[in-house]
């Protein structure tokens, strides 16, 4: 696979074009593995892949004026947000937005999805049926279920089981509240009215009203009210008694009337109810309540019950009552309920079963905890609560954390509680562990993809660190994977590198100046002191920068001259300037058993001068990218030229001479105490110490902090100290 970036103005890279080559063969994975200083591209650049993954525009957060060049190709194809992953060096509130798949057994969820899709179907064409006369259209027809439920005080995932259990209770016929439209009924700001205490008293009001007339009516009761009339009606007419030619005597004020058929009997029972309707006493108790909903809000309520006196009586409980107009609801439909309880019944003990297998299920997800707890070191170990529900029915895991300080027994927190637990290292472990989902993730996925690491192990104890890169080196070798490994730690570099397989090729250094970034392959791979050794006499650059190792390794075995005298080319001291090639000469064959044939040329060449000499040399050419060994040298030259200075201003032969270490801090403490307002000499001199000490004192196994350094800043100390130095 070959990556080819062209980018311009994102998130601070000025300019970069590189091509990237991830073929994997039968002896390499093709990882890439980029050491980027700080402040180069690292964190850009994956910020501009994050862009490519979550559809944004890639932009210049500090100049958003500048155009925005994203270019970003694989083989020859621009590159689809499928085809990356993006692990970031840390984000505490990550989490896999599709864990769940890892949990999910797919012939067990198709097994469930199936006893379920008969259900399902007649479910929702009940829903639509009683939606509909009930006035619930679009969204409203989903929420209704939940409504239901909420009525008679069940969670809404027990829907189907209310309706199987209204279905075997023997309930009176309700359907004629059918017709009704729920939010006519029970609109909220109304049932607000109702509530209060002056419309209640007015409501009771009203129905004692309404019964005594009922109970004066030689037609109805209290207990044969209009609405148990119009059910009789109702029942006479479905069970066709009028087609037999049966009649019904009713007697109305102690004259019998007869009802041919289902129009006179409701005429009959109608004219009754208006009757009562009218009735004075009747009229005053609503124009009471009619005077209470005037408002704006309850208008059309007003308009509503004026046409339906009769519900009024309804309202004196009204829970029950919207209990009453679902059954009706329900029973309007009474075919597709009992279609749905028979198939429902039939199901469940298939979906029990289900279920039950669902809870024991090992998953994908059970793997990736094991390897994680096996691998990282941490407080916490961590299970599903729902594993079943997030199996069958889609749902977000819960995950318990069970956390265990080896003091007490075992206890289990919510993550919350837990990241406030646990230390910066073991946050950054639980994010690995959803990383390890997410990748889990991408590999049932059929495109292969760009997995872009930044800096991942960043603040990791070591065996952690090496956990993350034993786990890199298992993803390398996936096929459909190729890694992209981002970081500015140069130890990480190495360990990648040399762990999972990084070739020479794709080992890289990114190095920035003002109009561009640029990416190269890593010069020193293996012991670079070992690389200098072999050119001494041919490079004067490995010769002066190997000053500082052979001055280690004088010290640490015991060769106390030529300790001092190589100390004497990195502090100004008596004997600085005597210093030649020949002696550096001697002192080499010494120290280096392979390097007894040494002959260096130019033996009477002084050290110092040579040191200079390079510096100027690198000056003029000031390239934008150096190499190690002439940072080290220009390191070492801003020192020297530093304490020449600060020795002639302190003019104070005794106190140089009684110095025995930490020369360089303790000359600038005594010229910031003998020159106090010099404040910008003082604060040039202290870059100096702060910039050239680890650099000079350097090793083959730790040279990251002259490498993080940028060529630039150099140049310029440098240029500022010998500045002072001339004009002095």
């Amino acid at each position: 696979m070959k990556l080819t970036l062209s980018l311009e103005n994102c998130y601070g890279i000025n300019q970069l074009n590189k091509e990237f080559n991830f073929t994997k063969t039968a002896s390499n994975d093709g990882v890439n593995s980029l050491y980027a200083p700080n402040g180069t591209l690292k964190t850009s650049l994956a910020k501009t892949f994050l862009d490519v993954v979550n559809g944004n525009e890639t932009k210049d957060l500090i100049f958003p004026e500048r155009e925005t060049v994203r270019n970003i190709k694989i083989d020859d194809i621009d590159i689809t947000p499928e085809q990356v992953m993006v692990i970031e060096s840390y984000n505490e509130s990550y989490s896999s937005k599709q864990l769940s798949t890892l949990l999910v057994n797919d012939t067990l969820k198709q097994q469930y999805d199936t006893a379920l899709k008969e259900v399902d179907e007649k479910r929702t064409a009940l829903v639509k049926a009683i939606a509909k006369p009930a006035g619930k259209k679009g969204v409203a027809i989903n929420a209704f279920p939940k409504l239901i439920c909420e009525i008679f005080g069940k969670p809404e995932k027990a829907f189907l089981e209310l309706l199987a259990e209204l279905h075997q209770e023997t309930l009176p016929d309700h359907s004629n509240y059918a017709n009704y439209k729920f939010n006519d009924l029970f609109n909220d700001k109304v049932l607000a009215v109702i509530a209060k205490g002056d419309f209640a008293q007015e409501l009771t009001g009203y129905v004692d009203t309404y019964d005594r007339l009922i109970d004066q009516s030689s037609v109805l009761t209290k207990s044969f009210n209009h609405q148990k009339a119009s059910t009789v009606s109702k029942s006479l007419g479905e069970a066709d008694f009028f087609n037999a030619n049966h009649s019904v005597n009713i007697s109305v004020e102690g004259t019998n009337q007869v009802a041919q058929d289902v129009e006179q009997l409701n005429a009959i029972l109608q004219a009754e109810q208006d009757r009562v309707l009218n009735s004075d006493d009747l009229k005053q108790q609503f124009a009471k309540i009619d005077d209470k909903l005037k408002a704006k809000d309850t208008s059309a309520f007003r308009d509503f019950i004026t046409d339906n006196q009769t519900l009024l009586t309804e309202y004196q409980n009204i829970p029950e009552f919207k209990k009453t107009v679902v059954i009706s609801y329900l029973q309007s439909q009474q075919a597709l309920w009992d279609d749905l309880v028979a198939t429902y019944q039939q199901n469940q003990q298939l979906v029990e079963n289900i279920i039950h297998q669902a809870k024991s299920e090992q998953t994908t997800w059970e793997t990736v905890v094991r390897t994680f707890n096996e691998r990282f070191t941490v407080p916490f170990k961590l299970s599903v609560n729902n594993q079943d529900e997030v199996i069958l029915n889609d749902k977000v895991p819960s995950i318990k954390f069970e956390f265990d300080d080896k003091r007490s027994p075992i206890k289990t927190v919510n993550q919350e509680s837990l990241i406030e637990a646990l230390s910066q290292g073991e946050k950054r472990a639980l994010y690995i562990l959803n990383v390890l989902f997410a990748v889990e993730i991408k590999k049932q996925e059929d495109t292969p993809a760009l997995i872009v690491i930044d800096d991942i192990a960043d603040s990791f104890d070591y065996k952690n660190k090496y956990a993350i890169v034993e786990y890199l080196q298992d993803i390398a070798g996936i096929d459909k994977f190729h890694l992209f490994s981002l970081t500015h730690n140069f130890d990480f570099h190495r360990i990648i590198s040399s762990r999972v397989g990084v070739k020479r090729p794709n080992r890289l250094m990114a190095t920035r100046t003002i109009d561009s970034t640029e990416i190269n392959q890593e010069r020193y791979q293996n012991d670079v002191f070992n690389a200098w050794k072999q050119e001494l006499a041919t490079n004067v650059g490995y010769l002066l920068a190997s000053i500082p190792f052979a001055r280690n390794i004088a010290d640490y075995c015991g060769y106390q001259d030529h300790y001092l005298k190589l100390t004497s080319l990195l502090h100004i001291k008596p004997d600085t300037t005597d210093i030649k090639i020949s002696h550096l000469q001697a002192i080499y064959t010494d120290l280096f058993a392979d390097q007894q044939a040494l002959d260096l040329p130019n033996q009477e060449s002084v050290l110092k001068d040579m040191i200079y000499a390079k510096s100027e040399e690198l000056q003029q050419g000031n390239a934008n990218t150096i190499e190690l060994e002439n940072k080290v040298i220009l390191a070492i030259a801003i020192r020297l030229k530093a304490e020449e200075f600060m020795i002639s201003q302190i003019n104070d032969n005794d106190f140089v001479l009684a110095i025995s270490k930490d020369q360089t801090r303790k000359l600038f403490n005594k010229y910031a105490e003998l020159f106090p307002g010099e404040l910008s000499t003082i604060a040039l001199l202290d870059q100096v110490n702060l910039m050239t000490p680890e650099n000079i004192h350097l090793n083959s196994f730790m040279y990251e902090p002259i490498l993080d350094m940028s060529a630039h800043r150099l140049y310029e100390l440098y240029a500022d100290i010998k500045q002072l130095s001339d004009i002095e």
